[in-house]
Parts: C-alpha cells; structure tokens; sequence
C-alpha cells in the first residue's frame, strides 16, 4: 500500500501559508523595519522551538497528538517519521543569515520561503496532474522567477544576477534529494549570490 497521501489543496494553502508568513524575515531585514541581528535572533529562537518539538513529538505521546491534531493535515508524508519542511527551511535561512554576507543572505532567505511556494502552488495549479507525484517545469519556472524578486527588490542586485539567483534556486528546488528541498533552496541562492558578487 502507498504511503502516498491525497493532495488537498487545503491543507497545502495552509502549509505554504506558513511559507510566505516566514517571507516577514527577508522583508523586515530587507527594508530596514528592523536589525539583523534581531532577525538573526528570531530565526535561532524559531529554530530552537521548532528542534523542540521535533524532539518532544518523537518522546512524548501526548505532544504527537497535540501536534497532529494541529498539523497533521500539513505535512508531507515522510515528515511523520522526519524533520519537518519548517524545522529544515529555519536551519536552513538561520545558516544563511550567520554566514553569508547581508545581501546574499537575503537572497538566500528570500528564496527558501517565496521560491520554493511558488513551485509548489503555482506547479499544481497550472500542471496539477504532473505534480501530484513530482516536480513540474511550470513550478520551476516560477520558483526562478519568484526568486529573482528578491536580490533585485531587497538586495540591490542586477537584473542578470537576480535572474542568476533565481535559476540556482530552481536547480536546487528541482531534485528529488534526501535534503530538503526547502534547505537547498535557500542555501543554492545564497551561495549564488555570493558568486554572482551579490554580497
């Protein structure tokens, strides 16, 4: 029997909700609404929390059912017995933020939440069939251009290396890897950033 689950276009609204809710970083950081360092501070204390539960939901049965009941419907169906999509998109953004330099770092945390929800919604809505079991070119297409935005908006990047940014972030996005493809996402953009000399 296929441990595959039913695609609900609910329950993936829902996840990629969260997604674009985590955009506040990159945007709060970007436009100057607040400090580095208090984006940097908020992605760790995130990342603890989100560690946290990972580890209590495996130890304890009562959180397990606490958190299914609260985000069952959302998660993928390798995520019951692994990390969470969440879990690695925050490690992920929390690397970015405290190793690469302020714009590629952006890049990277732009990318990790917008890019990788514009390939999921975006794919199933206008290749809905193809994407039920895998990647689709549609949803690629948009995850690079979703994420060519932010280097050009937030990070002051050229056009060309804006579109750079975008194509490794869909490269990255594309494969299906044992790393996340919420990590690699983020982490492809900003180290394309860096060599793109958006730094």
């Amino acid at each position: 029997m296929s441990s595959a689950r039913a695609f609900s276009w609910r329950a993936e609204l829902s996840r990629k909700g969260i997604h674009l809710a985590s955009s506040a970083f990159p945007l709060a950081w970007g436009l100057g609404w607040v400090a580095p360092v208090v984006v940097k501070g908020a992605l760790a204390a995130a990342l603890g929390i989100a560690v946290a539960l990972e580890v209590s939901r495996r130890a304890l049965p009562a959180v397990e059912r606490w958190f299914t009941s609260w985000f069952g419907g959302m998660l993928r169906a390798h995520e019951s017995r692994a990390l969470t999509g969440a879990t690695w998109i925050l490690g992920a953004m929390l690397l970015c933020a405290l190793l690469l330099p302020p714009r590629a770092a952006l890049c990277g945390l732009w990318a990790g939440v917008v890019g990788d929800a514009a390939a999921a919604l975006i794919g199933r809505a206008l290749a809905s069939r193809a994407a039920v079991e895998g990647k689709t070119w549609v949803g690629s297409a948009a995850c690079a251009a979703a994420s060519a935005i932010g280097p050009w908006w937030l990070a002051a990047a050229s056009p060309l290396a804006a579109l750079g940014v975008g194509l490794a972030a869909a490269l990255a996005e594309r494969p299906q890897l044992a790393i996340d493809d919420n990590a690699r996402v983020a982490i492809a953009a900003g180290l394309a950033a860096c060599g793109l000399g958006v730094a």
